[in-house]
């Protein structure tokens, strides 16, 4: 079939050439009326002349010829040779892991405003509690019950622990008591771990080593509390003359 083709091209170029054409438009009209030839042999279920080895089946056998025309459709079975969905698993794995980071860091913000949350509740009940411990104990001060009034501000350290006002009031609770070595650690706390410039601190420091006949420390603390608070100096003269009347 491919010589007869290539006859039939060989006398169209003649023919094209003896009306006087072109050599070249001869030949491109020609090759045009071959490619029809093609997609017409195509259509009428004809393999192409020169595409011989792709009309045979994979054991090297003619593929039959499909009449279409009297072709049962509930008959025909498709047969999937190759699986071409082209999924861009990249992307997907890309837009996964940034959905999961944006739900581990969601996670997280919901997480650390929970505890932050938690938190300041656990605060706000411990600083009630505490409040209820010292109020209690500065009533049993004003009453003279130095020892429960040491319970009852332990107790309120307990809950908080950085409460510079509870820690002075137990240390003067300890002065009543002349435990001045607990008074000292009770002072020492608060101006070493909460507030450097505490003048009660100072000042209760000054009693417990002028209670204890230190002079040289009792003159040291009192330096140390006109030192920090150069604005309270009237009151810190009025606190070492009322204490050196009374000790």
């Amino acid at each position: 079939m491919a010589s007869e083709e290539g006859k039939d091209v060989a006398e169209l170029k003649a023919t094209l050439k003896s009306c006087n054409l072109n050599g070249n438009d001869a030949d491109d009209f020609a090759d045009f009326e071959a490619t029809l030839a093609k997609i017409d042999s195509i259509l009428n279920n004809e393999s192409p002349t020169d595409d011989s080895e792709a009309a045979k089946r994979a054991d090297g056998k003619p593929k039959e010829k499909v009449n279409f025309d009297n072709l049962d459709v509930d008959k025909v079975r498709l047969k999937v040779r190759e699986n071409r969905t082209v999924i861009n698993r990249k992307s997907m794995e890309e837009d996964n892991e940034k959905q999961a980071k944006a739900m581990n860091q969601q996670t997280f913000m919901e997480q650390v405003e929970k505890d932050a949350n938690d938190r300041a509740e656990a605060r706000a009940k411990a600083e009630y509690e505490a409040e209820v411990q010292r109020t209690q104990g500065n009533e049993a001060f004003r009453n003279q019950k130095y020892e429960k009034a040491v319970l009852h501000y332990g107790k309120a350290i307990i809950k908080i622990k950085d409460s510079a006002i509870t820690y002075n009031n137990r240390a003067l609770c300890y002065i009543k008591l002349r435990n001045y070595k607990r008074a000292l650690q009770d002072c020492q706390y608060v101006l070493e771990k909460l507030q450097k410039t505490n003048l009660r601190a100072w000042l209760y420091q000054a009693n417990a080593y002028k209670c204890l006949k230190q002079d040289d420390k009792f003159e040291e603390m009192v330096a140390k509390a006109r030192e920090h608070n150069p604005n309270q100096l009237a009151y810190i003269d009025k606190y070492i003359k009322q204490l050196e009347a009374e000790v």
